[in-house]
């Protein structure tokens, strides 16, 4: 913590375990999965994931690493 301002670092470290939505650069495609990984350059490791396109329902893809320079938004699924 930066003079009481939480580093959005922090945060995505704290959803692992969590259900996370991640919106993906350059396409209109989302992915939704429980967050199981991540590391300091913001690669994620995401398992039950399932693809939106357009907020259409696709393709359940399972396990999958995203590479942090590809993420546009990463957020936490309320349930």
């Amino acid at each position: 913590m930066v003079n009481g301002i939480v580093l959005p670092i922090k945060k995505v470290f704290g959803l692992v375990d969590s259900k996370i939505s991640v919106e993906i650069k350059d396409e209109e495609k989302k992915l939704q999965g429980r967050l199981v990984a991540v590391d300091e350059y913001l690669n994620i490791h995401m398992e039950e994931t399932i693809e939106f396109i357009n907020n259409q329902r696709g393709r359940s893809l399972g396990t999958v690493v995203i590479r942090g320079n590809n993420i546009l938004t990463i957020a936490p699924l309320i349930s």
